[in-house]
């Protein structure tokens, strides 16, 4: 029993999964046994009772951690399972056919309709105007191939199968088309394809890799005679994958255990108004995401059509009718310098949720571009329909309704032709993003809020809205110092367009600091308003996370200190869960590269702080994710609020931060959080941000424990404040083991530089 249950640890590092596979009427055989220490240097006391008198204030956000996935640093491109770059030659790069290479055939872009040319509603609106031309002049015929993006190379693996999918149109008669996955000396899956005469057909074709390979890899399509073929919206997914997203991706955000996703941005829901005109085409825009098009002049008219075509489908032929499928997808620039191909739209992301058993928190343009970032000029946008901000306010409506809405709706029904009748889950929206000042609270956030048919979907769908804040620590409350969104709340609140600050919104925070920051300001929640005091408000830390911005240390390592310290201001949001309802980490993913330090070699990185770092086969846990995890997978329901910790006689409670900066900070030695889970599990989670290990006893009143803990820690192999995890040695590491202890007190060694979780099971 003891090896299989240290076997479900280690897969899914989640404590709780443990519990649930074992049964309660089970054995559990510890690792070993533990004592309490006869001079512990502390004492931590989980007192188990949940005051019924404070159950408001000790109530723990259930959607408090999760994670924010914002498609900068390509992320979209590694969640995509299509494995080609520009396979309907949308792209915002003036050379077309960039992606693309050709032999023996001239390979030439037109921008005259494509395979949507005859459906007016799309080509009125430019939607994949776009296809390829290739001309094969010899008689033994031509090729084109492509080869991925460069951040993710096609890489196959054996056994695996492969979808080929492309709309081609000829006229030359008899033509067969190859369709080859090779590299230079191998070819590891390919298929003949007979072309049919006449209009555009689809063709589809399952192909099984024969061995693995990650380089040099590259999609081959070969014409067998002379002729002229047209081709658009080509693809190469992976079928190892979930809802459209790579399986090797899918898995690692699946074992952190979110409550929520945030997406898709960040700044990039924004762009920067064509560097400061009212131009929308570097917004992510959720409707073209969907493959929604405008049929008249209003936003209330925009819909997701059917779209209708020949399918041959590994040689059988049929007639097809899709709706938002990729080929319908109008694709945009982004504020961060990439193509917004929309492999992955807000329909793949609301799966991704469903899947993982995450709640949904989108994000959406309120009318305004960015103020921040790359912004130039930060104005006014014109919107789908050209009614500025009056076409945002309907956006989000209709995204309420694709989430929420049942099948009779407009935009339920369309979600549900497009495979998903129930609905998602979600409970907030975002309008805006690192925005504040007149022009977004007043000229923008505001018409929301005065949007009869806004409140309407926010009251009949059960969903509140996130009012965006400026991007910086200061903008939060800290103190006496009032935030940027409280203060425009307020303001909101004398005008008369809300009753209270609550009903402005929930306070979109965030912070990129340097980890001292974050040691110093674990309590600052405790100066806020509770829920039954006046100018309480609700609180998502929308993105943060903690950086080496110091002297001559480098600027940006995911080290075991940066994440030691999110660690600490993590027990003070779970201590604080009755008003930050949500936290999460940003951003999640960056390129790799293949270097020795992921977070400083990802050349063309747009962030260079990350939880992750990918390459094309591979994916990189930093420290900050293990932290991110701990803390995911064991979330409790109440705060134990009578709990304490308590240092021995003589033993100092504090200690010097250690950095290699010349300013010395003292900061507190541990970091604690106790709560008690849905299950009747006592959790505490405790942080040493000393260079010391410390003999910490854990004592137990008001509960009975079962004399089982089951313990996760996270540290560095050689206690290396600086360690960093890269694609050659993973130095910071997730260890678990199950204790064994009688009575109602244990000991446990806390080691320097960690963070660590005891589960008790209680009678």
């Amino acid at each position: 029993m003891k090896k299989q249950l240290l076997s479900c640890v280690a897969a899914v590092t989640a404590l709780s999964c443990v519990l649930c596979a074992c049964g309660g009427g089970e054995k559990v055989t510890p690792d070993y046994e533990v004592e309490a220490f006869a001079e512990p240097a502390a004492t931590f006391t989980i007192d188990g009772e949940v005051n019924e008198k404070t159950l408001a204030r000790n109530t723990i956000s259930d959607t408090l951690f999760g994670v924010f996935l914002e498609d900068i640093n390509y992320a979209g491109y590694l969640l995509d399972d299509n494995l080609l770059y520009n396979g309907s030659f949308e792209t915002f790069d003036s050379n077309k056919t960039v992606g693309w290479t050709n032999e023996h055939a001239n390979l030439t872009v037109s921008s005259d309709g494509g395979v949507l040319a005859d459906k007016q509603y799309y080509k009125d609106k430019g939607v994949n105007a776009n296809y390829a031309t290739v001309n094969v002049t010899l008689a033994e015929g031509g090729s084109i191939s492509n080869a991925g993006r460069s951040q993710l190379p096609i890489a196959v693996e054996k056994g695996v199968k492969y979808t080929f999918s492309a709309f081609v149109k000829t006229a030359t008669a008899g033509a067969k088309m190859k369709v080859a996955v090779k590299d230079e000396t191998k070819t590891y899956c390919e298929a003949d394809i007979s072309l049919k005469e006449g209009g555009w057909v689809k063709y589809e074709q399952t192909l099984t890799a024969s061995d693995s390979a990650s380089k040099n890899v590259k999609l081959e399509l070969t014409f067998d005679r002379a002729g002229t073929y047209s081709v658009d919206a080509v693809a190469l997914e992976t079928q190892n994958s979930t809802g459209g997203i790579k399986q090797y991706a899918y898995d690692i955000i699946k074992e952190l255990g979110p409550k929520f996703v945030r997406f898709p941005g960040g700044c990039i829901i924004e762009g920067d108004g064509g560097n400061g005109g009212a131009n929308t085409q570097e917004v992510y825009d959720w409707k073209n995401s969907v493959g929604a098009v405008q049929t008249g002049d209003n936003a209330g008219d925009d819909t997701v059509p059917a779209f209708e075509y020949t399918l041959i489908k590994d040689g059988a032929e049929s007639a097809a009718t899709t709706y938002g499928e990729w080929a319908t997808r109008k694709q945009n620039g982004d504020l961060w310098g990439y193509d917004m191909e929309y492999g992955i739209g807000f329909y793949e992301y609301f799966l991704l949720c469903d899947n993982l058993g995450a709640s949904a928190v989108p994000v959406l343009n309120c009318g305004l571009s960015c103020q921040g970032g790359g912004a130039t000029n930060p104005t006014k946008l014109n919107g789908r329909h050209n009614q500025q901000v009056n076409d945002y306010i309907q956006d989000a409506i209709d995204l309420i309704e694709f989430a929420k809405g049942d099948t009779s709706t407009k935009w339920g029904g369309i979600r549900a032709k497009l495979g998903h009748p129930e609905p998602f889950e979600m409970r907030y929206i975002g309008i805006g993003n690192e925005q504040s000042g007149t022009q977004y609270y007043q000229d923008c956030y505001e018409e929301f809020l005065k949007s009869e048919d806004f409140q309407k979907a926010l009251k009949d769908y059960g969903v509140k809205p996130i009012v965006g804040n400026a991007m910086h620590f200061g903008d939060c409350q800290n103190g006496n110092t009032k935030g940027t969104a409280q203060l425009a709340a307020e303001s909101a609140v004398k005008r008369n367009i809300v009753d209270t600050v609550n009903d402005f919104g929930v306070h979109d925070q965030h912070y990129y600091v340097n980890y001292s920051v974050l040691f110093s300001n674990t309590e600052m929640y405790e100066d806020y308003a509770r829920p039954d005091e006046d100018g309480y408000y609700e609180v998502f830390v929308g993105e943060y996370s903690a950086n080496e911005n110091i002297d001559s240390y480098k600027l940006y390592e995911n080290s075991l200190i940066t994440a030691l310290s999110e660690a600490a201001m993590m027990t003070g949001y779970e201590n604080n869960g009755d008003i930050i309802k949500l936290a999460a980490y940003a951003p999640m993913f960056g390129v790799a590269n293949g270097a020795s330090n992921p977070a400083t070699g990802g050349a063309g990185n747009q962030w260079a702080v990350d939880m992750m770092y990918y390459t094309n086969t591979q994916i990189v846990k930093s420290a900050n994710y293990y932290i991110q995890q701990l803390f995911m997978q064991n979330q409790g329901k109440y705060r134990l609020s009578k709990s304490k910790l308590k240092y021995a006689a003589g033993v100092e409670e504090t200690c010097t931060l250690v950095t290699e900066s010349t300013a010395k900070k003292t900061i507190n030695k541990l970091y604690t959080v106790a709560s008690k889970a849905e299950n009747g599990d006592l959790i505490l989670k405790v942080v040493n941000a000393s260079g010391e290990d410390i003999d910490l006893n854990i004592a137990v009143e008001n509960a009975k424990p079962k004399g089982i803990a089951y313990f996760t820690e996270v540290s560095s192999k050689d206690g290396d404040w600086k360690a960093i995890n890269t694609l050659k040695e993973e130095k910071v590491t997730s260890t678990q083991a199950i204790l064994g202890f009688s009575g109602d007190t244990f000991g446990k060694t806390i080691k320097a530089y960690s963070a660590v979780c005891f589960r008790l099971t209680v009678k």
